[in-house]
């Protein structure tokens, strides 16, 4: 007989066989219905059934404005769509225009972003106003709208002018901006061998341990005597840690021997300024010089 776990373990990798054949069908579904002719040879009559064919064309019509729908995605990267507000006292009966940015990064879809606009005055209906959005803090959303889509005073007659097309232009810009400066920061960490995990949780240990140091009667001279020189330890200078804010506007990078370089990244990955420092807080104008230019190739210039 069988036993509780062997009966749930089966129940399990039923579903997910199921879940995979119902996978595989969509996929077929969506092939056979994308036939460029399947169309014109459903409007052939007479037929023996008349309703499966109507049906049949439904079908066909769903998939081709489903295939129009990501071609806009995929080479648009901005697409629109309207939503209704749940919210019954929701302003101008809870319509709401929304604008998806789709952003890839080497072929692929990373993220996907939603920017919500309402209409906070119906008597101006080409006002909007953003209601909701999923843009992170770091992207200037605010100073955007302020440029492309001012808000109308309650004491103006006429409506200020408006322009959504260049306001997602320049959205999606920004985002596809930051995700292409954390896709090079990542870069970075594996050209240099420093795993990100283990940066982000030494990180957070750091900044855990600020308030346990002030009791500590330790001066960084002593520390530094107790302690060997890495670079003696391991025989070889290397990276140790790689950090950026979250706007990877401004990169850190660690060496082995103490040695410290920050550099400030433009939004197009451009390397404008760096400052390099040695352990003993002198400036290396040399190594400052070699790290201007593109972020990704940070590490092979500095080394």
């Amino acid at each position: 007989m069988a036993t509780t776990e062997a009966l749930d373990s089966d129940i399990s990798n039923l579903r997910d066989r199921i879940a995979i054949l119902q996978a595989h069908r969509a996929n077929l579904s969506s092939v056979l219905l994308s036939q460029p002719h399947l169309s014109t040879r459903l409007e052939q009559r007479p037929v023996p059934n008349e309703r499966s064919r109507r049906n049949a064309a439904k079908l066909v019509q769903r998939q081709s404005t489903r295939n129009l729908e990501n071609i806009y995605r995929a080479c648009a990267g901005v697409t629109a769509y309207k939503v209704k507000d749940p919210d019954p006292c929701a302003v101008d009966n809870g319509n709401v225009l929304g604008v998806r940015i789709d952003v890839s990064i080497r072929g692929q879809f990373v993220e996907t972003y939603h920017v919500l606009f309402n209409r906070p005055n119906v008597a101006h209906k080409t006002m909007l106003k953003i209601h909701k959005h999923t843009i992170p803090p770091c992207i200037p959303l605010q100073p955007l709208a302020d440029r492309w889509i001012p808000v109308m005073r309650k004491s103006a007659e006429q409506p200020t002018e408006q322009d959504l097309v260049r306001f997602g232009r320049r959205l999606r810009k920004e985002l596809v901006s930051w995700h292409m400066r954390l896709d090079a920061l990542e870069e970075l960490r594996r050209q240099a061998q420093v795993d990100s995990q283990s940066t982000d949780k030494k990180q957070t240990a750091e900044d855990s341990a600020l308030g346990t140091v002030l009791n500590a009667f330790v001066s960084d001279d002593e520390d530094s005597e107790e302690e060997d020189d890495p670079v003696e330890q391991t025989g070889s200078l290397r990276f140790t840690r790689i950090e950026a804010d979250n706007a990877v506007r401004e990169v850190t990078a660690v060496w082995s021997n103490g040695r410290v370089g920050i550099f400030k990244v433009t939004k197009d990955g451009e390397i404008e300024e760096a400052v390099v420092r040695e352990r003993d807080g002198s400036r290396n104008t040399s190594l400052s010089r070699r790290a201007i230019g593109r972020v990704e190739e940070l590490v092979s210039g500095l080394r």
